[in-house]
């Protein structure tokens, strides 16, 4: 698999062209058998929801490799469009929030519980003590549980606009719970996500501000279709700001999560 073109990498696999109608998978060694197949599996149950979503078979076998074979997808992430198009930034957040509802309109009870998925992410967390976890699962459990279909990591890298569609890929954090814990995910990554403190101090706060403005306009964008308070929106974001501190962030990413838990935490 050495020659072919990469395309893509996460902290769970590598992504190359395969075919001239196929991508694979392949994932990194740490990676279990488990873990493939749980993605495998929420895949084919995506495929049930009548969303665009490319199809994935079992890769052919590479020596000490798992690999996982998806369609490709003639498209660029909304992500390198808003680099390369900053003057559409609102009118592409706005097709992006309509995306995220469609989904939310959908409903498969076949996927893997929401709850159960984010208490377990949060018992993981290395950052915060048992106490803490404790409080945090506890406001979890006092939340709606919800039958919304939620894909678990909505953000621009993983959506795919194509000539005349967009095209949801990475579904293997998808649970079916509740679309306010999805949006909340979404809406920090917005703000946070990737954030490094490596630049001047005038233009990291400038980016900053820039991702607030835009989370508040993705916000607003999607309450055109679904209304909710704001304080229902702010019951989840201590939750979802934990959870994802269970993944491998930047240091300054999660010191601006802590800041949120640790406000939230102190408000209850």
């Amino acid at each position: 698999m050495e020659h072919k073109v990469l395309i893509g990498e996460g902290s769970t696999a590598q992504v190359v062209i395969f075919s001239p109608t196929e991508v694979a998978k392949i994932f990194h060694d740490h990676i279990s058998d488990d873990f493939v197949e749980h993605e495998y599996s929420i895949h084919k149950n995506i495929l049930q929801s009548g969303l665009l979503v490319p199809e994935v078979r079992w890769g052919k076998p590479i020596p000490g490799k798992r690999v996982l074979i998806y369609e490709k997808v003639e498209g660029i992430t909304l992500t390198k469009l808003l680099e390369s198009q900053p003057q559409k930034a609102l009118y592409y957040l706005k097709k992006m929030a309509t995306l995220q509802n469609s989904v939310h309109e959908k409903k498969l009870p076949t996927l893997p519980s929401q709850f159960e998925v984010l208490k377990q992410k949060i018992m993981s967390v290395k950052e915060l003590n048992g106490d803490d976890k404790k409080r945090i699962i506890k406001g979890l459990e006092a939340l709606p549980l919800g039958q919304c279909m939620c894909h678990g990591d909505f953000h621009p890298d993983n959506i795919l606009i194509t000539k005349d569609n967009a095209v949801i890929i990475d579904w293997c954090d998808a649970t079916s719970g509740n679309r306010m814990a999805d949006l909340a995910r979404t809406l920090l990554i917005l703000r946070y996500g990737g954030l490094q403190d490596r630049t001047s101090f005038l233009n990291f706060r400038t980016t900053l501000y820039a991702r607030k403005l835009l989370a508040m306009y993705y916000r607003k964008s999607y309450t055109r279709h679904y209304q909710f308070s704001s304080r229902v929106l702010e019951s989840w974001m201590v939750p979802i700001a934990a959870a994802r501190l269970s993944e491998n962030l930047p240091d300054f990413e999660k010191k601006l999560l802590l800041s949120i838990i640790n406000k939230g935490l102190i408000g209850n």
